[in-house]
């Protein structure tokens, strides 16, 4: 099992490691194995034992952060009330943000899109499809207890939620909150829009009252 961070307790996580720390943002061009193995003090050969190659090292470096980040997304969850979906929805978008905030360089790079593809790797895919399945099933079950309307469409929340805290996750850690939200801190900020979503979009989803 992964550790929250590669701890250098063995060469894999040590070339993980080496391989974050080489990667530059934004990534001009990326390091090639034997760059990484040198970081990491590896032998080049026990480094190719273990890789192909310098793509296949932040592919496993990407695995790593999806699993910290569902981890602490679940965590989180579980910590509210489970009978309310959509606080439950709200602490999952919470721990996101917070999650990209506090590990900047793995968010980046799960994010970015130029040297893994989440749906493209079948190894990748499977955490975001049970990120994706989990808010599927908060917003259901919303539905069904009637914090949401019958006929909202579900699918379609599922990618403004994910879209919404996507972006303000990108917005702290590439210093533009305060451009839109200089009153308070980037993450309070944060946190604050979210909040509103989560009650907004509940709001908006329910039928208005004939009789008002």
């Amino acid at each position: 099992m992964y550790h929250q961070k590669p701890d250098g307790s063995s060469e894999h996580n040590r070339l993980l490691d080496a391989a974050m720390r080489l990667l530059h943002h934004p990534a001009i061009r990326v390091p090639e194995l034997d760059e990484i193995a040198q970081e990491a003090g590896v032998e080049e050969q026990q480094a190719r034992a273990l890789f192909a190659d310098s793509r296949e090292v932040y592919e496993a470096a990407a695995e790593c952060a999806l699993l910290w980040l569902n981890d602490a997304c679940i965590r989180a969850v579980v910590k509210v009330d489970p009978d309310d979906s959509m606080a439950q929805f709200g602490a999952l978008g919470e721990a996101y943000i917070d999650w990209a905030v506090t590990n900047e360089p793995y968010f980046r790079l799960i994010s970015g899109g130029q040297l893994v593809q989440l749906v493209g790797s079948p190894r990748l895919k499977r955490y975001h499809d049970a990120m994706r399945d989990l808010m599927f099933k908060m917003l259901e079950r919303a539905r069904d207890s009637g914090r949401l309307a019958a006929d909202e469409n579900i699918a379609l929340m599922v990618i403004s939620g994910r879209s919404f805290a996507y972006g303000l996750a990108r917005m702290v850690v590439d210093g533009r909150m305060a451009e839109w939200y200089p009153e308070i801190p980037p993450m309070e900020a944060a946190r604050q829009a979210l909040h509103d979503y989560v009650l907004r979009t509940a709001r908006g989803s329910m039928p208005r009252d004939p009789a008002r």
